[in-house]
């Protein structure tokens, strides 16, 4: 969402309103995310380590 461009709030949405309807890969789609790229996972694993470096640095 960092990285959005317009139309991503209704695309968003769009993927709540379907619930577990569809699969994952025709959620996705719309964004021009791939689950089963690597890549799509090192993204979210580095801002998870960015938040957990956060809370480390909070009680320091």
């Amino acid at each position: 969402y960092q990285k959005a461009e317009p139309g991503f709030v209704e695309k968003y949405f769009a993927l709540l309103a379907a619930g577990g309807s569809k699969h994952y890969s025709e959620l996705l789609a719309p964004f021009g995310l791939d689950a089963r790229d690597p890549a799509f996972w090192a993204i979210g694993l580095s801002m998870i380590e960015g938040l957990i470096d956060e809370l480390e640095g909070l009680s320091a």
